[in-house]
């Protein structure tokens, strides 16, 4: 092999390498949750900040990632960069994340209501009213919160797979199915993904 020959192979290996550096930089932190990435979502939610790119969903995504990194106090801070800024809907969201993490069940449930009706297309305000319902054991409740989430989130997969868990604990095994079958479609590498199985086998029979 001549010298140009190798300098062609050994650019294009650079550009290989690079490319799958900037494509992995570039992943969501909702593509990072849904694949278990917790702090790697924190991380990528906080390079966005840096960049002056964050958003209210990304510091409520950030929050899920801390508590599922069982970190609830960097989730509360999270929570309150909701509570305490300019949008309403998104404040009464943080409200109610926070509230969760207390464990203020009923203001949960009513902070997380009033941003529904503040805005009832936010997608996140009816996600986070299902998971305060479902924290109180409200399942039709839940369910129906989550089914509206994933109406407005067709690309959200923990809509679909919460829902999913609202509808096994109200033994509506079906629509279980539909909302766990799209969840795993949409987060083939999520970490629930072998319960999600087990609960699909179990109802096959």
């Amino acid at each position: 092999m001549n010298a140009f020959a190798r300098l062609v192979l050994a650019s294009s290996a650079a550009a290989a390498i690079v490319a799958v550096e900037v494509g992995a930089e570039q992943q969501s932190a909702q593509s990072l949750i849904e694949r278990g990435a917790y702090a790697e979502a924190v991380q990528r939610v906080q390079t966005e900040r840096d960049a002056g790119n964050a958003d209210p969903t990304s510091a409520y995504l950030a929050g899920q990632a801390y508590l599922r990194l069982d970190q609830p106090q960097p989730a509360r801070e999270e929570f309150a960069r909701l509570a305490n800024g300019q949008d309403e809907g998104w404040k009464a969201i943080g409200q109610s994340a926070i509230a969760l993490i207390d464990g203020a069940m009923d203001e949960a449930v009513n902070e997380a209501t009033r941003a529904r009706d503040i805005n009832g297309d936010l997608g996140f305000a009816h996600y986070q009213l299902g998971l305060a319902q479902l924290r109180r054991n409200d399942w039709d409740a839940a369910a129906q919160a989550l089914d509206r989430s994933c109406e407005l989130m067709p690309g959200f997969a923990y809509a679909f797979y919460n829902a999913g868990v609202a509808h096994q604990r109200a033994k509506r095994f079906n629509q279980m199915a539909e909302r766990f079958q799209t969840f795993m479609q949409l987060a083939p590498d999520a970490p629930e993904r072998k319960m999600v199985q087990l609960a699909l086998n179990a109802l096959r029979g």
